[in-house]
């Protein structure tokens, strides 16, 4: 009887490290991720080619509300329906939900985001 409790106990306890570590691995993943609602003010290309968006956000999660997103071929440009668009599509005024990674550290000098998806809210505009 004794040794079903401590077998029972120790199971339990197994389970719950497995739990905690799928946890902490699926949570690490995303630690850097923010994500933030903003309005398109305009679209510029740069003379290397470089095209950015330019937003400003509706829902602060930094000092500045404006900011100067770098679209690269992995960011994922989405219309309202969820189908991929081209950044020529995007209109100053839509409303857009921006995820990036928070990429400001110590060793990078400048504030440069990975741009993973912008997607336009409102399909009216």
């Amino acid at each position: 009887m004794k040794k079903k409790k401590i077998m029972i106990i120790g199971v339990m306890i197994i389970l719950a490290v497995i739990i905690v570590g799928v946890m902490a691995v699926y949570q690490s993943i995303r630690w850097s991720e923010k994500s933030f609602e903003a309005t398109v003010q305009k679209i510029v290309t740069q003379p290397d080619g470089e095209v950015r968006l330019i937003v400003q956000r509706t829902t602060e999660i930094y000092g500045s509300p404006i900011n100067s997103l770098g679209i690269s071929e992995n960011t994922k440009l989405l219309g309202g329906d969820g189908k991929e668009i081209a950044i020529t599509d995007f209109q100053q005024g839509n409303a857009v939900t921006v995820i990036l990674k928070d990429a400001f550290t110590e060793e990078t000098p400048y504030y440069y985001p990975t741009v993973y998806k912008v997607k336009i809210m409102d399909t009216d505009k």
